[in-house]
C-alpha cells in the first residue's frame, strides 16, 4: 500500500497551506479564566485609548514606531502562551499531588517517591521564562511609552 505524500512533505499532512487557518478554528479562551496577564499589563498601563492606539500602529509598517508598536504586541501575546502554559504545567503537577494524598487505588498504593518527577522541574522552568517575559514586556513598554511621549527624540 503507497501512502499519499504532499509535495513539500514526506509526512502526510504537514505540507506548508497556501490559505491562512480559518479563525473561527482557533480556541476560544476560557470564561473563567481572567485576561492574560500580558495583554492585561499592556491595558492597563496604556489605557483603553492607549491600546487602541497600539493596534493602530501596528499596522504602520516599515515605521519604527510600527516595529515598537508590534513589538509590544508580541512580547504581550508571548507572555499570554507562556502563562497559559505555565498553567496546564501547574494543573499537572497539582493533580499528580491530589493523587498522592487520595490515591485511585487505596492508601496502601500510594506513591512515596518520584511526585514530581519532571513535572516539577517543567514548571518551575515554565515559571521562570513566563517571568523573564514579563521582564521582556515591561521594558518593551517603557520603550514605547518614552517614545510615544516624545516622538521627536
Amino acid at each position: 500500500m503507497t501512502e499519499h505524500l504532499t509535495p513539500g512533505s514526506r509526512v502526510r499532512g504537514t505540507a506548508a497551506h497556501s490559505s491562512p487557518p480559518d479563525k473561527s478554528a482557533c480556541p476560544k479562551p476560557d470564561p473563567q479564566i481572567s485576561p492574560a496577564p500580558g495583554t492585561q499589563a499592556v491595558r492597563r498601563v496604556l489605557g483603553d485609548t492607549g491600546y487602541r492606539r497600539l493596534d493602530d500602529l501596528c499596522l504602520q509598517r516599515g515605521t519604527a514606531l510600527g516595529a515598537l508598536a508590534l513589538l509590544v504586541r508580541d512580547t504581550a501575546r508571548e507572555a499570554d502562551r507562556l502563562h497559559g502554559k505555565l498553567r496546564r504545567h501547574a494543573t499537572r503537577a497539582r493533580d499528580c499531588l491530589n493523587n498522592a494524598l487520595n490515591p485511585p487505588s487505596g492508601p496502601a498504593f500510594a506513591p512515596v517517591t518520584g511526585l514530581l518527577t519532571s513535572t516539577g522541574h517543567t514548571t518551575d522552568l515554565h515559571a521562570a521564562r513566563f517571568a523573564q517575559q514579563m521582564n521582556q514586556l515591561a521594558l518593551a513598554l517603557e520603550s514605547y511609552q518614552a517614545v510615544v511621549r516624545h516622538p521627536e527624540a
